[in-house]
């Protein structure tokens, strides 16, 4: 509700017992920061710019700066990595809050110079008072945290005070917000999405898995062994990484999971369930590898001296997906018959010469024609194993 009195120490305290009670519940630090800042100008505090810098630990960004103005869309920024070796942030405020700890604030509406260009800016669109304060999580991330006023003669000493008092519990709520996001945006790195919901939702226990029947891609490279060996270890990262892109683009794109990185294999799983049927898992999967490969031939054309080879092997069965492990060290991932046999299929990539074969059970669930490649026995499989594979042309390779 809107408050109706000035902003004093009972305001604050409202506000703050509103942040532990009901604000710990908003979906992230963006609402966080709407609702917050609509409630501090209904408690009569003149703000006309309210932004958060915060620090992320995710592999595609840095950090992400939320600006907040009355009436307009919270403007969200997420922040290159190496941030911190740019001219926009070595000359700004942010810096010396975050790296050095201090508070600063300047007014704006007098004609002294001011160190930095973003406060230019600010007085030029008639702001005349400017704050930004540390923000310091219990981790020992610092963050900024600054708020401005286009009201004359700026904010007051009791508005002021207002700010510092309500901006530990603030924090302590922006903090729970930035942990679960990093909590969830790790483990999506690390484990997949759907795995990573399931740890979330509380699947951690040795032992529990499900069942559930998907189509299965193996990707691997070839000749990896043989590049390591004469390649310095940064030239093989990159590579690895030049072939990743081409490869797991596609199966996120796809709807597919990467459930595990094995070296130079990706193995994936593509989930058929109430609005998605076999067939549909399965038209996915293939999708998907024919981009990868499709991907890779691109990036030969490109770079010609360090060419990128790989095979790749579909399947359709039912697997095991979940936890284990010992101890507290598990592994979340599929295994059974199934995952087996889609390995054993892309060793047949290499030794039959072809870049895309799949099982009986996949080819028979797309239910398209495909060239029937022969019979074959499986290490550990009593029945010959009936093998296929689309036609060069359907692939866009040469045959």
């Amino acid at each position: 509700m809107p408050f109706d009195a000035a902003p004093d120490q009972a305001v604050a305290a409202r506000l703050a017992a509103w942040l532990i009670r009901d604000a710990r519940f908003l979906p992230g630090n963006l609402e966080l920061l709407e609702e917050f800042c609509e409630r501090v100008a209904a408690a009569s505090v003149a703000i006309d710019r309210v932004s958060l810098h915060q620090r992320a630990f995710h592999p595609q960004y840095r950090g992400v700066s939320r600006i907040w103005r009355p009436g307009q869309p919270t403007e969200e920024k997420f922040l290159d990595h190496g941030l911190e070796r740019t001219a926009t942030y070595i000359e700004s405020p942010v810096r010396l809050v975050v790296e050095e700890g201090l508070s600063v604030n300047w007014r704006l509406d007098g004609n002294e110079a001011l160190p930095f260009a973003v406060l230019e800016e600010l007085r030029e669109q008639g702001f005349t008072h400017y704050v930004m304060e540390p923000l310091v999580y219990a981790v020992g991330t610092v963050n900024a945290f600054a708020w401005a006023t286009k009201a004359p003669g700026g904010f007051s000493p009791i508005e002021m005070q207002f700010f510092r008092d309500i901006l530990p519990a603030y924090g302590a709520v922006s903090e729970l917000k930035a942990l679960r996001r990093f909590i969830g945006g790790i483990l999506t790195t690390y484990v997949g999405n759907e795995a990573g919901k399931l740890i979330l939702d509380g699947q951690v226990r040795r032992g529990d898995v499900r069942e559930i029947t998907a189509a299965l891609m193996l990707f691997d490279l070839r000749d990896f062994t043989a590049m390591s060996d004469r390649l310095s270890s940064r030239a093989v990262v990159r590579m690895l990484n030049q072939y990743f892109d081409c490869v797991m683009g596609p199966i996120r794109a796809h709807d597919g999971e990467v459930v595990e990185i094995m070296g130079d294999g990706v193995l994936a799983i593509f989930h058929q369930g109430p609005e998605r049927s076999a067939a549909d898992a399965c038209s996915n999967a293939l999708a998907a590898a024919t981009e990868g490969l499709a991907a890779l031939s691109e990036h030969n054309r490109k770079h010609p001296a360090r060419p990128l080879q790989a095979g790749v092997a579909l399947h359709y069965g039912t697997v095991s997906y979940g936890n284990i492990g010992s101890g507290d060290r598990m592994d979340f991932t599929v295994i059974g018959p199934d995952v087996n046999l889609t390995s054993r299929i892309e060793r047949l990539c290499r030794e039959l010469d072809r870049s895309l074969i799949m099982s009986e059970a996949f080819a028979d669930t797309l239910h398209q024609p495909m060239w029937e490649i022969g019979h074959f026995e499986m290490r550990g499989f009593a029945k010959m194993q009936r093998l296929f594979e689309l036609p060069p042309a359907e692939l866009g390779l040469s045959p």
